[in-house]
């Protein structure tokens, strides 16, 4: 009997903005909730398996139901790594799934940038990554 084999395609279907900022992820969260105008909330960490280590992040999200957008802030740094390694002056990934046009993202880092604690924000092509299969969850 023959073996039929289904490639397996993931979705990097959402846009993806690196955040450099040296305060808590609770601090930053707050901060976008109130410029941005979302609720974004803590749920339970993400965590990567790497070479039988576990690693853990923050993990915060919110799922805009009228305008079928979601949101999620990840933090990069993690209890023994990197969740993206490439990235590494990127402290916080914020990601947004969901119809986002490009002036909507432009908005939301110029939105971002004008915070105090945020040293910059900016827009990464998830395509370009290495480790992008660490965003999937």
């Amino acid at each position: 009997m023959s073996k039929f084999l289904l490639p397996i395609e993931e979705d990097y279907d959402f846009t993806l903005v690196g955040i450099s900022c040296h305060s808590k992820d609770y601090r930053l969260c707050w901060e976008i909730n109130n410029v941005l105008n979302t609720d974004l909330i803590r749920t339970q960490d993400l965590e990567i398996s790497k070479k039988g280590t576990a690693n853990a992040h923050s993990f915060y999200e919110y799922i805009d139901e009228d305008n079928y957008l979601e949101y999620y802030l990840i933090s990069n740094r993690g209890d023994n790594g990197f969740l993206v390694p490439e990235q590494k002056s990127v402290d916080f990934f914020l990601i947004a799934k969901g119809n986002i046009s490009d002036n909507h993202t432009k908005d939301i880092i110029c939105k971002i940038n004008s915070l105090s604690l945020v040293l910059t924000s900016f827009s990464i092509d998830s395509n370009q990554l290495k480790s992008k299969q660490n965003l999937l969850f």
